[in-house]
């Protein structure tokens, strides 16, 4: 089973991808994105190495894991969305989006659920954009974000029980 976030900012570009992870650190767990990441090269898988410390199951708090979840950067067409783009201009102003971030988060492991929501709030925020919630029928801005994202990370991964953690552990980034 999958679950889709999409993400609408205004411009992307490499130059933020400090100041994300530095807003993903804030949210409970230090992350790590693969060495090789660009956003205008990137489409696929995306590893990040994750030291979580507010895990429900005590045993993987302090521990390095392996997570990621797929990525895709898209341009948005002018004439595309025309509905959408008009809600948000009427409620925004002047902020018309033209980039669209699509994360793909599976159940590969325990973790995609927590480091999809988390990166693409935290890309939210920074880039001042909007996410969207197809499966909830939600669009999040500001601050409102983050704290969805944590409210739904917590009551996902409380769920989990002990025995039933899927889990990767970091040996490295490979290739």
């Amino acid at each position: 089973m999958g679950y889709a976030l999409t993400v609408r900012l205004k411009q992307l570009s490499d130059s933020i991808i400090p100041q994300w992870i530095s807003e993903i650190n804030k949210l409970n767990m230090t992350v790590e994105v693969s060495p090789k990441f660009s956003f205008s090269g990137h489409g696929g898988f995306l590893p990040f190495r994750t030291i979580l410390y507010d895990c429900p199951n005590q045993s993987l708090n302090h521990v390095e894991l392996m997570t990621g979840y797929e990525l895709y950067v898209k341009k948005m067409e002018r004439n595309k969305d025309s509905f959408f783009r008009s809600l948000m201009k009427g409620k925004s102003g002047a902020n018309i989006f033209d980039t669209e971030v699509d994360f793909r988060i599976s159940a590969q492991d325990s973790f995609e659920y927590r480091m999809g929501w988390y990166s693409a709030a935290s890309l939210a925020l920074v880039c001042k954009g909007v996410l969207i919630d197809p499966q909830e029928g939600l669009q999040l801005e500001g601050q409102q974000l983050i704290e969805h994202a944590h409210r739904c990370v917590l009551e996902d991964e409380k769920t989990i029980k002990d025995d039933e953690w899927r889990i990767h552990r970091f040996e490295g980034w490979k290739g």
